[in-house]
């Protein structure tokens, strides 16, 4: 993945606010209401293949207008009422799409709101490599399946706020795997309009789709793939994939991508000097957003603290 781009803005003019959100690839057009206390903040980070946004809206505001992505809108607050050519929802804790040529108005007050922002190509790519879904994905309602879903992609879209925040998201595999992990729950937790079928592979496809994934991952880990990509190098779904993995060596592809990249941050945290190496940084590099999350990993594999290692 490319180079991404930070972008924050804070105003109380609904006409500037509109102009923040044409930044998003967004039409859109506020309403300020008589009490004059609107008030817009958005922190966004924005990717070639997607972007997070999170909004600070203050006050009682409408808005109406459409998006050239698919938009996944999650909302942390309570009072949010939205309308898509004329499907209706609540969206407090409760997830929903945006989709491109659908026309979409809300009213809400005091809110805050993580988007996430998917483009419907590179969204056809992954549900074709990981899912076996042919053609562009058309979603049948902008409403999750359930709200186990729905609690699911709330998650997943706070988590991506919380790297955002953090800064992790400036690392390439930290984004890669982050907007691996969004797309997937995208396409999971929403409806899609034709329901791809798996298809188990043979004994000796499935052994050779396990051989071309090990040595793509061997290959290309120090750069942002992510499962969808070791699936397409190895000619399989994900679920084959993981089937593949699970059969010839006792874990997932994601797993086994985790462990080549903890085995090459082991191997320079031995040749690093402790004065000047960062560990959460030299973590994120290797596609570990979280230090201690890192850190158990390696204890799990090397038998000591990651900070125990570089004194060594």
């Amino acid at each position: 993945m490319a180079d991404f781009t930070r972008l924050h803005s804070h105003t109380s003019d609904p006409e500037e606010a509109d102009a923040a959100m044409a930044a998003a690839g967004g039409r859109f057009a506020f309403a300020q209401l008589p009490q004059n206390d609107f008030s817009f903040d958005v922190d966004q980070a924005i990717d070639p293949s997607f972007a997070v946004a999170r909004y600070a809206i203050g006050g009682q505001w409408e808005t109406s207008g459409d998006f050239d992505d698919v938009v996944i809108v999650n909302v942390k607050t309570e009072v949010y009422r939205w309308d898509i050519d004329g499907e209706r929802g609540f969206g407090a804790r409760s997830p929903f799409l945006i989709r491109p040529g659908h026309d979409f108005t809300c009213f809400a007050e005091d809110s805050d709101v993580v988007n996430i922002f998917l483009s419907p190509q590179t969204l056809s790519d992954v549900a074709a490599t990981a899912l076996g879904h042919e053609g562009p994905v058309v979603f049948d309602s902008a409403q999750t399946r359930s709200p186990k879903h729905a609690e699911y992609m709330m998650t997943a879209a706070t988590v991506a706020a919380e790297y955002m925040e953090s800064g992790t998201f400036r690392h390439p595999l930290v984004r890669a795997s982050l907007f691996h992990t969004l797309s997937l729950a995208a396409l999971n937790c929403f409806s899609l309009s034709t329901d791809p079928r798996e298809q188990a592979q043979t004994p000796t496809a499935q052994l050779e789709s396990y051989r071309r994934a090990v040595g793509f991952i061997e290959d290309y880990a120090s750069l942002p793939i992510t499962v969808t990509d070791i699936a397409g190098a190895a000619g399989a779904t994900i679920a084959q994939l993981h089937a593949a993995f699970r059969t010839h060596a006792g874990t997932t592809a994601q797993g086994y991508l985790q462990q080549v990249r903890l085995s090459a941050a082991h191997t320079e945290l031995q040749v690093s000097d402790p004065a000047t190496t960062d560990l959460a940084d030299l973590a994120g590099r290797w596609g570990f957003a979280d230090l201690d999350r890192f850190a158990r990993r390696y204890r799990e594999a090397y038998g000591m603290h990651p900070a125990v290692a570089l004194q060594d």
